[in-house]
């Protein structure tokens, strides 16, 4: 009897050990002027239709790839969990001294909910990080 609580004890703490859980190792910021030192951490998800919405991605690790996709979806009110449809959409080669950012701004002229997604170019499968914004009139 004892075996067997000491083997599911040690099997339960084994299964903690080796789960899959992962951190969060990258993050979009949204700011409505252009991203500084200075003004970094004053994230915004709000913003006005036909105005510059500047944002940066960063990520802990070093990016393994020279280009990388953003993707700004539209998502649907009525459906709970699926985008609406492509609103932007580009590659961008990355500096030699961006392996930890990209930033750069965009301008939406329709009102909605959107969220950006940020892939890796070489693997276009699973994004690095998704960040959701509104745009109001």
């Amino acid at each position: 009897m004892q075996k067997k609580v000491i083997s599911l004890i040690l099997f339960i703490g084994l299964a903690f050990a080796l789960c899959g859980c992962s951190k969060q190792t990258s993050i979009i910021l949204f700011n409505k002027f252009p991203i500084t030192k200075d003004n970094l951490l004053h994230n915004s998800s709000e913003f006005v239709a036909g105005k510059r919405i500047y944002y940066i991605f960063i990520t802990q690790k070093p990016l393994k790839t020279d280009m990388v996709r953003i993707m700004v979806l539209k998502r649907d009110e009525k459906a709970n969990f699926e985008p609406g449809k492509i609103v932007y959409s580009n590659d961008f080669r990355l500096n030699k001294d961006q392996i930890y950012y990209y930033n750069d701004y965009i301008v939406i002229h329709e009102a909605g909910t959107y969220c950006m997604a940020v892939y890796n170019k070489n693997s276009m499968e699973r994004p690095l990080m998704i960040g959701d914004f509104r745009v109001t009139k």
